[in-house]
């Protein structure tokens, strides 16, 4: 069974990851992608927990929010932003937003739901956020960022919320596959906002790094640890930070997190309602 040793710790029903991830700060998004401290040897099959999703299929849904990226030897490793004045920081809005849907899921459902950790101020190593996921049985995984883009997103016309997911057709392919269904029902929700959806961005890996079974493996750290764990996981981007219309449109207010952590949280709710608990799967 995975150990997660000196990485977990209770506070309420929030269950802390506060090991922090080494490297040079980063301004841009990229400490969530495969190089650098994001990438790390695959998760092997003797790693795979014993308690696996879908064991204890008479429980409550269970969901493992991720609030992206933290603090790393003292700065804030997401994007950041200024304007009118203002700095904004990926790291501070993602862990309201991830808040937000935390509090919606437990007004409205009986899901239990768990935080990898619950202040901007510590970042916690890609792989072993997903190995919590899979260590409590989550039937939904789901990494909240806020996204960005060299120079000016307005000049660059990049905006709008996306999904790195899993691509199917290769390991786990129907885990991957309900992944895609959830995150697409998350963009709808956010859709519903106002916000253009830009849909799911898959991409391979870049560095020939391959799942258990051979096949290319995910780029992106978060869907390629949930598929080796298999788990439902997924990245959303709510928004580009440096592009004018989505900062002050959704990303630059109390308010403005509050309903995009709702909309999320309304995502999941209609997908796992639909999709019930995740299934258990059989020994790879």
């Amino acid at each position: 069974m995975i150990q997660l040793k000196n990485l977990l710790r209770a506070s309420g029903r929030t269950l802390l990851l506060a090991a922090l991830i080494s490297g040079a700060f980063v301004s841009a998004a990229q400490a969530e992608e495969e190089v650098g401290p994001a990438f790390a040897p695959p998760v092997t099959k003797t790693a795979i927990p014993e308690i696996g999703p879908g064991i204890g299929l008479g429980g409550p849904m269970v969901v493992v929010l991720d609030p992206g990226h933290g603090k790393t030897e003292g700065h804030y490793s997401g994007c950041r932003f200024e304007y009118e004045g203002a700095t904004y920081y990926e790291d501070l809005i993602v862990m309201k937003i991830a808040g937000y849907t935390k509090e919606y899921l437990e007004q409205h459902t009986n899901y239990k739901v768990y935080l990898t950790k619950d202040s901007a101020e510590v970042s916690v190593p890609l792989d072993q956020r997903a190995a919590f996921a899979a260590s409590v049985q989550a039937d939904l995984f789901v990494s909240q960022h806020v996204d960005s883009i060299a120079g000016n997103g307005t000049e660059r016309n990049a905006y709008g919320v996306s999904s790195m997911s899993p691509a199917v057709g290769r390991y786990n392919n129907e885990i991957a596959r309900q992944s895609q269904e959830a995150a697409n029902t998350i963009l709808k929700h956010l859709n519903a906002l106002g916000l253009h959806n830009r849909g799911l961005l898959l991409k391979d890996s870049q560095n020939g790094t391959l799942y258990p079974d051979g096949s290319t493996a995910d780029y992106y750290a978060i869907p390629r640890y949930s598929q080796m764990y298999g788990i439902r996981g997924f990245i959303i981007e709510h928004g580009y930070l440096n592009h004018t219309s989505d900062l002050t449109l959704f990303l630059s207010t109390e308010e403005q997190y509050k309903a995009l952590g709702e909309a999320d949280a309304k995502g999941i709710i209609e997908y796992l309602e639909k999709a019930g608990k995740a299934p258990k799967l059989i020994s790879q």
